[in-house]
């Protein structure tokens, strides 16, 4: 009896064709693909960002919205792309291929437009913290581990494999949460409620901020005054028509350590300095007199007279 009702089933299938599809699966992938384009869609536009980023206060409470709507948007592409995958190993309708590679598009704009919705709102105070990236960060993992799945699924018939949908590198949210833990220290204790993995990533880019600040604040320092020598002054011109006689110029009363006084001074320090009336300077030491021009040459030694 047993053996009959089923050949009796078999004989139906083949009267009646192949088993119709699932119609409430088809409604619900169709769903779900509508609400994540929908939220990419209603992604914030270039002038709505700059009012984040501003700190206007509904702005940024919208932005905090969409942020959630399009971290569902991930999810809800992952979803599409398992649920079809595993609808695609029994039956090859291209509606379900059409689906899966759709929602590997639809996911890929959604995580563009979450990274960067969530930079604006990390740029404004309290517009964002670190628990409200863990649901972004979980949904990335969702998606990695569902891509690294289908990449195991063994090949349809003709050897065709299902197309990857890769995910954005450098992983999306990193920076943004290495820059909220850079602005607020408190908040770096939050890294440790997220995946090992992603904590590692921000602690490290978070290095990374805080070595370009610093180089930053020693770039836009000014630099120290070079030390100049001084400029003489100029020469003022001679009285009379040129060629004309002109008194002689009075010797300097100032003494330059250079030259010969120099090295004088720099083995043993004189007794006295003398600025002599003939113009020259006697450094008085206990073995002789020393006279040197006030540029500091050597002119003469004389010796104590006894």
């Amino acid at each position: 009896m047993r053996r009959l009702s089923v050949a009796l089933l078999l004989a139906a299938g083949c009267i009646h064709g192949a088993p119709r599809r699932d119609d409430r699966v088809i409604r619900s992938i169709a769903q779900q693909e509508r609400w994540a384009q929908d939220a990419v869609a209603a992604r914030p536009t270039r002038s709505q960002l700059d009012a984040i980023r501003s700190g206007d206060y509904q702005a940024v409470g919208r932005a905090r919205a969409e942020l959630k709507r399009l971290v569902q948007a991930i999810d809800r592409g992952t979803w599409i792309r398992n649920t079809t995958a595993e609808l695609l190993a029994d039956d090859q309708d291209p509606y379900f291929i059409a689906a899966f590679d759709r929602a590997g598009r639809v996911r890929s704009e959604a995580v563009q437009a979450a990274d960067e919705l969530a930079g604006a709102l990390a740029e404004t105070k309290g517009g964002l913290t670190i628990g409200d990236l863990k649901p972004a960060f979980e949904a990335i993992h969702k998606a990695q581990g569902s891509e690294d799945r289908i990449a195991r699924l063994p090949p349809r018939a003709g050897g065709i494999r299902l197309a990857l949908s890769p995910l954005p590198v450098p992983r999306p949210f990193i920076a943004t949460a290495a820059r909220l833990a850079a602005r607020n220290p408190e908040l770096a204790r939050e890294l440790d409620r997220l995946p090992p993995e992603d904590a590692a990533l921000i602690r490290a880019r978070l290095a990374d901020v805080d070595r370009g600040r610093e180089e930053q604040r020693r770039a836009e320092a000014p630099p120290a005054p070079a030390a100049t020598p001084p400029v003489p002054a100029p020469e003022e011109a001679p009285p009379g028509a040129p060629g004309e006689p002109r008194e002689a110029e009075a010797p300097s009363p100032t003494l330059t350590i250079a030259n010969d006084a120099a090295a004088l001074l720099a083995k043993r320090t004189p007794r006295s300095i003398t600025l002599r009336e003939d113009g020259l300077f006697e450094l008085s030491y206990d073995d002789a007199e020393y006279l040197v021009d006030p540029n500091g040459k050597l002119v003469r030694k004389e010796a104590h007279q006894r």
